[in-house]
């Protein structure tokens, strides 16, 4: 992927689809830096990884610690060049009727609103630059809604339809903007959550992993304000 030396933070980096993305990028010999927001999250990341990485605490949700969370990464490593977006959370299906303002705003809050405030740092602290990488995380339900998940698809559909107008802001620059929608992840909690469903269809983090790495490589740099479909069999 020709991706050595490259600066990455990847926002909940310590979960199960973000830990799998940081080693990815270790990897490709890249500097990586997480963000994570509660202890036991640091579980799916082995010891000799974490030493691999900066590790750093911030709430993404959160305004100024968003900011603190770039002031720290570009403090240790002196630019950032590609953010992936991982954070974000979902809403178990009910009709309309019963969802709370509480569950909305949730919604809103972990999908769209930590994906916006961590887009716009990033693009801050990339002006200037003749490179550079925004991966967000949308969804399959966003893009092809089904009933009684309209909190979460719509949530999902905003990123989707964020990453294609700031796409459009910074296009000519070399920074490019795209999304990820996965399908069903196959991570241990949704195999336990679901242990009738067939988890062969469902798509691997490896394979996310894969397809955000080529969207940050030089060879993707004419691939912008796209969301990828990743699927797998689903």
């Amino acid at each position: 992927m020709n991706l050595e030396g490259k600066i990455a933070l990847v926002t909940g980096g310590t979960g199960a689809l973000g830990s799998v993305i940081a080693r990815k990028f270790v990897a490709e010999r890249m500097k990586v830096a997480v963000s994570y927001i509660l202890e036991n999250e640091l579980k799916h990341v082995p010891d000799e990884q974490k030493k691999q990485l900066f590790i750093f605490r911030a709430n993404v949700n959160e305004e100024h610690e968003v900011v603190q969370l770039f002031n720290a990464v570009l403090a240790e490593f002196g630019r950032v060049d590609i953010v992936v977006n991982t954070v974000g959370g979902f809403l178990p299906t009910k009709p309309i009727s019963e969802v709370s303002v509480e569950e909305w705003d949730r919604m809103m809050n972990l999908n769209l609103k930590s994906t916006f405030l961590c887009t716009r740092e990033a693009l801050r602290r990339m002006k200037g630059a003749t490179y550079g990488r925004v991966v967000n995380t949308s969804a399959m339900v966003g893009l092809s809604p089904s009933p009684g998940r309209a909190a979460y698809a719509i949530s999902k559909a905003a990123v989707s339809l964020l990453t294609e107008i700031v796409a459009q802001e910074v296009k000519g620059t070399g920074i490019t903007v795209n999304a990820v929608a996965p399908s069903i992840i196959r991570t241990k909690a949704n195999l336990e959550s679901m242990p009738g469903e067939d988890s062969s269809k469902w798509v691997k983090p490896e394979e996310i992993a894969g397809l955000i790495c080529y969207l940050c490589s030089e060879s993707a740099g004419a691939i912008t304000g796209t969301t990828m479909k990743a699927y797998g069999g689903v």
